[in-house]
């Protein structure tokens, strides 16, 4: 096959977060590994640090074009992306943003029309809600309508989550005592969660310490890309004063290794808990808005997690959180169900099947 151009348009910030562009990164790279050229459009500066951060933790490196457009209103896009098709135009144009709706996809396929060049478009979806004129959708709920779709390629279903190979490579051991907790809350934690969650299990005064035993427990705890600098601060020193708290950042490509050594996890609803279902580690998720919520609730249907509430309105989540992961200390039975569970549903190498249909298409 020739070498093709593929666009990719994501965004990231302090709203989004960093999932859309993580997730691309990944299909990038693997697109990348089979001779594509990938370039990555971005509406603003802003995404593009988050691009170029996320990039430095991985050690790796993507082209990437600016539209200095506002993220959340991409009709914005239209006339920035007719100036740049009498310059150059790709094979393949992959969206990735919740702002997208049926109507830019229109405009941008109507852009593609006029300049004469075939360009095979497709979407990421995480709503539900809508059909898109696109050759191809991806959309890797584990829940949630699938009849709602007109593509041509049809992608979905947790199978095709766009998780990095060593997600799909790491062996996973019950042990009969859990030991030790991973905790993530994704690029950004607008409700210290994380930290109320230590507090509650190491600091003096903590209501659980009253009536629950978490001795001995140590705790690895991911430190967002966007959180605020106070609140790094915070986490650093209560680590400071207690050796059982390890903070990890600019995890990159150690990731996977840093779940396979934990015995179960607390995380926020979003592409964290796809990594931890592919590796089996049995978690306790919460949410920070309505989409984590219904994602989340989806996974404990399946017996795959277990939903402990949303930040934004329950004010016994740290508690639940901290009480479910004690009586899962000593409970290997339970935690051994959930594993299989999550495998079962998430294989790692939807990364693969994702690229393997990109290639179909321009072939």
């Amino acid at each position: 096959m020739d070498k093709k151009l593929i666009w990719i348009k994501a965004n990231g910030n302090s709203e989004l977060a960093t999932g859309h562009i993580r997730r691309c990164m990944t299909i990038a790279s693997e697109l990348m590994r089979n001779g594509m050229d990938v370039e990555f459009i971005l509406s603003d500066e802003y995404s593009a640090n988050v691009l170029i951060n996320l990039s430095d933790q991985e050690n790796t490196a993507f082209d990437a074009r600016i539209l200095h457009t506002i993220y959340s209103e991409p009709m914005g896009d239209i006339p920035v992306l007719q100036g740049m098709l009498q310059d150059q135009v790709p094979d393949f144009f992959l969206m990735d943003s919740p702002f997208i709706t049926p109507e830019y996809v229109d405009e941008v396929n109507r852009l593609f029309e006029e300049c004469g060049h075939k360009v095979a478009t497709g979407y990421i979806d995480d709503f539900n809600k809508n059909d898109y004129p696109v050759d191809l959708i991806i959309n890797y709920d584990v829940s949630g309508p699938k009849d709602i779709y007109s593509a041509r390629i049809k992608l979905l279903g947790g199978q095709f989550a766009p998780l990095r190979s060593e997600f799909g490579q790491t062996e996973y051991v019950i042990n009969r005592h859990a030991k030790r907790a991973f905790l993530s809350a994704g690029g950004t934690d607008s409700h210290y969660v994380l930290g109320d969650i230590l507090a509650e299990i190491y600091e003096a005064d903590s209501p659980c310490r009253k009536v629950l035993d978490n001795s001995g427990l140590c705790c690895d705890v991911i430190v967002g890309a966007l959180f605020e600098a106070d609140y790094k601060r915070r986490l650093q020193e209560m680590a400071d004063r207690h050796k059982a708290i390890t903070l990890h950042s600019a995890v990159g490509n150690d990731m996977a290794a840093i779940m396979s050594k934990c015995d179960f996890a607390v995380s926020a609803g979003g592409a964290t808990m796809y990594e931890l279902c592919a590796v089996g580690v049995p978690t306790v998720i919460f949410s920070f808005n309505d989409k984590q919520a219904d994602f989340a609730k989806g996974f404990d249907k399946a017996g795959a997690g277990k939903y402990a509430g949303d930040a934004r309105d329950d004010h016994r989540l740290v508690q639940k959180i901290v009480t479910w992961g004690t009586a899962a200390v000593d409970n290997p039975g339970f935690r051994s169900r959930m594993s299989k569970k999550a495998k079962e549903i998430i294989d790692g190498k939807g990364t693969e099947k994702i690229a393997d249909a990109i290639l179909n298409l321009l072939m």
